[in-house]
């Protein structure tokens, strides 16, 4: 079997209600600025990890203004599928730029990680908000949970 392919994913410091993204894996890389317009991606992010490790398919949308870029999860058995489109923000078609299937270690925990490593930044509440502190908790109760078969550290 071969090894999951691992993400990492860059929450970069935000200005003026723009946050700098960047998600590599060993054969792509995306980089680009998301606004918090009409929602909070952050907050978003975390909603999303909740309900895919729920079993639940569900999708972010990073809004660029005009163009948007979706990540969209969801779990078949012990995998975990993202697949990322982009839309041009005029037209409502998206066009698959990425699809990864991995495992909850390379796709879940480097999203989780990065979320939690936002929330320790310090910045000025007038470029972003916080992550909702309960959503967060709500988050890393599921990591631990899911994390309690294996040795690895949360």
């Amino acid at each position: 079997m071969t090894k999951p392919r691992k993400i990492e994913l860059n929450l970069g410091s935000p200005k003026n209600g723009w946050l700098p993204i960047g998600l590599k894996s060993e054969d792509f890389e995306l980089e680009f600025n998301t606004s918090n317009i009409p929602e909070n991606p952050t907050d978003k992010l975390c909603e999303t990890l909740i309900l895919v490790m729920d079993g639940i398919k569900t999708e972010i949308c990073w809004n660029l203004e005009p163009e948007r870029y979706f990540f969209e999860l969801k779990q078949i058995g012990k995998r975990i599928e993202l697949n990322i489109l982009k839309s041009d923000g005029i037209s409502e078609s998206r066009n698959l730029i990425y699809k990864l299937t991995g495992d909850f270690e390379s796709v879940i925990l480097p999203m989780y990680r990065s979320l939690k490593k936002f929330n320790t930044l310090e910045f000025n509440k007038a470029d972003w908000k916080k992550i909702d502190q309960s959503k967060l908790n709500k988050l890393t109760e599921l990591v631990v949970e899911r994390k309690k078969g294996t040795n690895n550290n949360v």
